[in-house]
């Protein structure tokens, strides 16, 4: 059986996207979901269950409370990160979520995942340990 997806993307980018999830792979997370439109980000949030949702912040996407509104409503346990591009720095609003600059995400993201609990040598270990048990 296949570990359930830890992460949800979305990124309106598809070649951010692709390269956001290699990335992740590479860190040690076992599987990744990602989509480009809000309707299919909602639906995977009422299928699976994640452990981080990391959510695009745009001009036209701005919806910061919005979005977490939905997602704890969906997720609770989830930790909630959003993405945004230093042009865009002005729609951060002040409280309790974390925000990446999108130009910062290769070098942020691990560190911010890391001081929440996760460890990709131990993710990694986890999964190699489950195969041994079958």
């Amino acid at each position: 059986m296949d570990a359930l997806p830890t992460i949800l993307v979305y990124d309106r980018d598809p070649l951010f996207l692709d390269a956001l999830r290699n990335f992740l792979f590479t860190a040690g997370f076992v599987s990744v979901d990602s989509t480009t439109t809000v309707r299919k980000t909602l639906a995977r949030l009422h299928l699976t269950r994640y452990r981080y949702v990391l959510i695009e912040l745009t001009q036209q996407v701005p919806c910061e409370r919005r979005w977490a509104t939905v997602i704890q409503r969906h997720q609770p346990s989830a930790k909630i990160i959003f993405l945004i591009k230093a042009a865009d720095r002005r729609l951060i609003q002040p409280g309790i979520y974390e925000h990446i600059m999108k130009e910062d995400i290769y070098s942020s993201l691990s560190d911010v995942m890391s001081q929440h609990g996760f460890s990709c040598h131990r993710e990694k270990a986890d999964k190699a340990g489950n195969r041994k048990g079958y």
